[in-house]
């Protein structure tokens, strides 16, 4: 792990955010972006405002928001980063939040994005949606920290799959694993757990993988109950640190899990962090 980008808009939740991705990169030894965005309209061709006093007032209101950044991660952690912590403040200015975000992180090379999952202020409605803009359109892996969040190192991850890309999803998991120097419990819910087939295939991926710090827990899916109140109540048993997840563009599986109408509150009415990698098409 390299580089993570903290989207950052000074609301309440900015704050339990900030700590989260310092307390990453204080066990990774990542490098972490601040990134904020001022959301400023450039005038029109036939507007009054000369367009070179727009600029001026540009450049003034990213200093601005730059210098409030500053201060408030000094403020979060009162002056005194944990050693070996390295970060940077970036202020843009633009209107599409998510977008911004992951062109920026494109560009820069960031390996991870964190976000709150809500905002206030003046992104009061437009920063709840995008976290999910972000989970479902973004490349690279997106933290969410939910708002009653607290902060904890990451010693142990909960991995839940759908079994469908299991080598290349379990490498991922155990290098993230592995810089954290946490455990991880892999999860699967299925309706068919019983079947000869799949128990044959589920028996071969924990053997090639389970070591003492990675378990896996093969779970039947009762139909009566939707898949999240299965990881909710795993969720309250196994305590992570971390749930992890891996969706596609699609939504087919993942759809069920957090953006029905209903479930979307799932990781952000509990106090664990969840980390969303897009799926690779088979």
């Amino acid at each position: 792990m390299n580089k993570i980008l903290v989207a950052v808009d000074f609301s309440a939740n900015s704050r339990k955010t900030i700590r989260f991705a310092i307390q990453m990169a204080s066990q990774s030894k990542a490098e972490i972006i601040f990134f904020h965005l001022v959301g400023l309209l450039a005038p029109t061709s036939d507007a009054t405002w000369d367009y070179t006093y727009y600029i001026q007032f540009q450049e003034e209101e990213l200093q601005r928001s730059k210098n409030h950044l500053v201060k408030l991660i000094k403020e979060v952690y009162n002056s005194k980063l944990p050693s070996g912590v390295k970060y940077t403040c970036v202020c843009q200015s633009g209107n599409d939040i998510a977008d911004q975000i992951i062109s920026y992180a494109q560009k820069h090379k960031i390996d991870f994005i964190c976000t709150g999952a809500r905002g206030t202020g003046v992104m009061a409605k437009l920063f709840g949606t995008v976290a999910q803009h972000l989970i479902t359109d973004s490349p690279i892996p997106v933290f969410v920290i939910p708002k009653n969040y607290r902060l904890k190192p990451l010693t142990d991850l909960c991995y839940a799959s759908d079994m469908e890309n299991p080598e290349v999803e379990i490498k991922k998991v155990l290098a993230l694993a592995t810089s954290l120097r946490a455990s991880v419990k892999v999860l699967h819910f299925d309706y068919e757990i019983g079947l000869h087939e799949n128990q044959d295939k589920l028996t071969a991926i924990a053997q090639k993988y389970e070591t003492k710090n990675i378990k896996f827990h093969y779970k039947k899916l009762d139909a009566i109950y939707p898949l999240q109140d299965h990881l909710k109540r795993a969720i309250a048993l196994f305590k992570p640190s971390l749930v992890v997840l891996f969706t596609k563009q699609n939504r087919k599986w993942f759809d069920r899990l957090l953006l029905s109408s209903k479930s979307a509150e799932f990781s952000f009415t509990t106090k664990v962090p969840l980390l969303v990698y897009r799926k690779i098409r088979l």
